[in-house]
């Protein structure tokens, strides 16, 4: 799989990703046992990243070609202000790939949360990005769902609508070597939540569902970088 990594220059190491597409807060996410520097050594790395390519590929997607990745791409999400922000976007052939990636970093607030004391253009973003998604408006249930699913999902599809692609991937990858034993109740916090947020799209534990007559689905994967086979949640 041929990777094109690029943030105004182009990358391929670890140091040049940090130079040129550094999380929000580097401070505090680039470290070891981080999603972010995580993310950087998995995809700068041509054997690790075939885990992700088996991924694409069990997708029936086609990784021929060059694949476009831009880490920490954003997309504009309705309404006024920042958007959604993807730790890595690619795009290939026929698909885009919104990835999120996690150590044991929570999805942030909820739905609920969010609309709270909101401004009248947050509170028409979220219902905007509710309606797009689900086709209906906020509901109890759709309200304790976390918004960074939310806005990741909605993100990726717009992208494949954006980039003209039929199909669409908002995957989780959750690097498992640098949790520790303190952080175990967050990840299963995470697994909760996820699981929450694909239920109520009626996919179970991920799938795929058509919206916009894009293929959107949902998947998340654990990944050690000590290993050469990624494990689906």
């Amino acid at each position: 799989m041929n990777l094109k990594i690029s943030k105004t220059n182009v990358i391929k190491t670890v140091e040049q990703w940090r130079q040129f597409a550094p999380p929000k807060d580097e401070k505090k996410q680039w470290k070891e046992g981080k999603s972010a520097l995580s993310l950087a050594q998995f995809i700068t790395d041509k054997r690790q990243v075939k885990q992700l390519e088996k991924v694409l590929k069990d997708l029936g997607y086609d990784t021929r070609g060059e694949i476009l990745c831009t880490p920490e791409a954003n997309t504009i999400l309705p309404g006024k202000g920042g958007g959604r922000n993807h730790d890595l976007l690619m795009i290939g052939k026929d698909f885009v790939a919104g990835i999120e990636a996690k150590v044991a970093e929570s999805f942030d607030g909820t739905i609920r949360q969010e609309y709270k004391n909101a401004s009248s253009n947050k509170q028409y973003r979220i219902d905007k990005l509710v309606s797009e998604l689900f086709q209906c408006e906020i509901n109890e249930d759709i309200k304790d769902l976390r918004y960074q699913l939310l806005t990741g999902a909605v993100g990726t599809l717009f992208e494949a609508i954006r980039n003209r692609k039929n199909k669409a991937l908002f995957l989780v990858i959750v690097f498992v070597d640098g949790i520790t034993n303190a952080e175990r109740s967050n990840v299963k916090k995470n697994n909760d939540d996820y699981d929450a947020f694909c239920k109520s799209l009626g996919l179970g534990k991920g799938g795929a569902k058509t919206v916009f007559n894009i293929e959107l689905t949902i998947k998340k994967i654990e990944i050690s970088l000590n290993n050469d086979h990624p494990s689906s949640l």
